[in-house]
């Protein structure tokens, strides 16, 4: 649970070692290259020929993956023999730069996808002009006659072609005052009805105005052949673009074990990019350039023989960053707790120069989502799920941290459930009087009936605290935020001793901590009756509240101290507020109770379970589906508050963020990740 202390690295090296300098400081994964604006070296206004060739790389590759993945979806379950390598692809740094001395092999990757995507695109387009044509030919189905049977004659117009239905009777009868002319329905089709007319040629003009005003298409096909032919033989065209379709599903499909390699290759000029991109960072002469970055202090020697191993040439100077200095934040924590830097993220990442709040914060997180859940069924479905959901994240996301957090928290809400007796909305020990027994014997059950309502019931148990009455569980959330309070204050001692500030931990820090810890005692005392502690807790608290009050102003200057003092008086308000705000925490964990107890209990056992299999079918229904949205909303309401109560009550007292988390050149990318 610490920020690791960081230096910064100045370089000046050879142009010709800049390729080689780069790539090994990319090996040590802990080089974060930065501006060198204080030199006045710098050649601006050049621009790196390179970056839009690597760019349109990029672009290629990605187009290939994407129509990869896309073949693979839609080819046929008899087809598909594989899918495509999912993110989070484990390289050594030997791996990685292997593609670089490897680029034709890639490139005819690329290559044969781009051939593929051609030809499935010529496909698409035959395909789509032989639908389009097979729709003519389907609307002529009717006819018994060859296309070319309906030509014009020497003395007539012959015409043939489609009416939309509401027309075709407007049609036939404006051909009734014309002797000349004959109108006949032939079929129905797709547009309407299929009609031909016949018409004497000097009348020709007449019978075109007829047909036009009543939306007569005319059959632009004179081909001498039968629909029914010509739609036999589109039909067969189109069963060879079928094979022909699933032949390059076949392939693309084949192609489903290089996608591995393709996102390796994106992630490898993405690197590319980055590298070429630093050249408006580095100041430069003719033959050399300069570079600036941060490098952990821990692995300074690590970086310093990578430099001298890379280049001819080079002089590298490392100076330590003062803790009150700007550098970026690397937090150094076990695997257990860096997943609980994602919900620190959210928020705001700590300062270089303040204190890593995750091994606390994670312990207080856990423990509030597990309070807040408080169910056996509900920890076991968190901790399957949370976990079953991260394997299926790339390692390190945000996503995949953040269902590990929920994971940690199943383990609590079992623990807590066995307290409260809560198995999916059922109780086990205690049983259920009428409808099923308890599984502890007859003795022990009621033994353990009396223990539960008098200590633990979340609605029954209570305590009486000077003559008020307060149900026993609330006491014990409100007993636990004000424990987290006083840690806050504990830890904003540790910051003010790590930075000198003796006085101000002291009296600012460990004063209201010990005060908050004195209340708990004097609370609890209270509501077991043992007067005689309660007594010497009440006079601590109220003692080290005054010490606390007067020293407020302890570090400041001039008429600061009083007021610091008046703010610090009001400011017991607060803590008062900020100790009810943790009431929150009750008040979900017995909303979700009450629901999966009538999901479970009243719904499903006592209501469906006594009408015979088909009510036990729907009790279980009820009691699944029931209990899974009631996880999925308790999962969403736990988090929103158990966050709002670090943000607020815990982290107010003491983080510093605004941080600017500390990003290794070359090591941040969207597929893969370095062993």
């Amino acid at each position: 649970m610490a920020i690791a202390e960081m230096s910064r690295l100045t370089l000046v090296g050879l142009k010709s070692d800049k390729n080689a300098i780069l790539e090994a400081l990319q090996r040590t994964g802990a080089v974060q290259i930065t501006c060198t604006d204080d030199y006045e070296l710098a050649e601006k206004g050049v621009e790196n020929a390179s970056l839009p060739r690597v760019g349109a790389d990029i672009d290629r590759a990605e187009r290939a993956l994407a129509f990869i993945t896309k073949e693979i979806d839609d080819a046929p379950r008899n087809v598909r023999v594989g899918g495509v390598i999912k993110d989070g692809i484990g390289v050594t740094a030997d791996e990685f730069f292997a593609v670089g001395k490897n680029l034709a092999e890639y490139e005819q990757i690329l290559s044969d996808s781009e051939a593929l995507e051609s030809k499935r695109a010529a496909l698409k387009a035959e395909v789509a002009a032989l639908v389009n044509e097979r729709k003519i030919y389907e609307d002529y189905a009717c006819l018994d006659d060859t296309f070319a049977a309906f030509k014009d004659t020497a003395c007539a117009g012959v015409y043939l072609g489609t009416v939309p239905a509401d027309k075709t009777s407007s049609l036939v009868s404006s051909f009734g005052d014309l002797d000349t002319a004959c109108c006949k329905i032939i079929g129905a089709s797709s547009r309407g009805n299929v009609v031909t007319v016949i018409s004497y040629k000097p009348d020709k003009e007449a019978a075109e105005s007829r047909l036009a005003s009543n939306g007569f298409v005319r059959c632009t096909v004179t081909e001498d052949v039968l629909p029914s032919e010509k739609t036999a033989e589109i039909d067969k065209k189109l069963e060879m673009c079928a094979a022909e379709s699933e032949a390059l599903y076949k392939s693309a499909c084949e192609m489903a074990s290089l996608t591995g390699k393709i996102k390796i290759y994106i992630d490898y000029l993405e690197f590319l990019r980055e590298k070429y991109s630093l050249d408006d960072k580095f100041a430069n002469t003719e033959s050399a350039f300069v570079l600036a970055a941060f490098v952990p202090s821990e692995a300074v020697d690590r970086v310093r023989e990578a430099i001298e191993r890379s280049a001819r040439a080079s002089y590298s100077d490392f100076q330590t960053v003062k803790r009150d200095e700007f550098a970026p934040t690397l937090m150094k924590n076990n695997r257990k707790v860096r997943n609980f830097e994602a919900v620190t993220n959210m928020y705001s990442a700590p300062a270089y120069g303040a204190l890593d709040p995750n091994g606390v914060m994670g312990i207080f997180f856990s423990l509030f989502m597990g309070l807040i859940m408080a169910d056996v069924g509900y920890g076991l479905m968190m901790i399957i799920g949370g976990f079953w959901f991260a394997k299926r994240q790339r390692e390190g996301t945000t996503v995949n941290r953040m269902a590990k957090v929920f994971a940690y928290g199943g383990f609590v809400a079992i623990a807590f459930g066995i307290l409260l007796d809560s198995w999916l909305g059922m109780s086990l020990l205690r049983g259920n009087e009428g409808y099923y027994a308890s599984v502890l014997p007859a003795a022990a059950a009621e033994k353990y009936n009396a223990f539960y309502l008098a200590y633990i019931d979340p609605i029954y148990a209570g305590s009486n605290i000077m003559g008020i009455g307060v149900p026993s569980m609330l006491l014990w959330c409100l007993g636990l935020g004000t424990l987290h309070i006083a840690v806050s204050l504990i830890l904003k001692a540790v910051q003010c001793f790590e930075r000198k500030q003796i006085l101000s931990g002291i009296f600012g820090g460990l004063t209201w901590a010990f005060m908050l810890f004195a209340f708990i005692v004097w609370v609890f005392c209270l509501a077991a009756g043992i007067s005689e502690i309660a007594t010497y807790a009440m006079y601590i608290a109220a003692g080290l509240a005054v010490v606390g009050i007067l020293t407020a102003g302890i570090s400041e200057k001039g008429a600061g101290k009083f007021v610091k003092i008046f703010t610090s008086a009001y400011g017991l308000i607060n803590y008062a507020s900020d100790i009810l705000s943790y009431a929150r925490l009750y008040g979900l964990m017995l909303s979700g109770a009450q629901i999966a107890s009538i999901f479970t209990n009243t719904l499903a056992i006592q209501m469906l379970f006594p009408n015979g299999v088909l009510g036990v079918i729907f009790g279980v229904v009820i009691i699944i589906v029931g209990n899974v949205f009631n996880v999925a909303m308790n999962l969403l309401g736990a988090f929103i508050h158990d966050s709002r109560l670090q943000y607020v009550e815990f982290f107010g007292r003491f983080y510093e963020g605004e941080g600017e988390l500390f990003r290794p050149f070359g090591r941040v990318y969207e597929h893969i990740y370095f062993k």
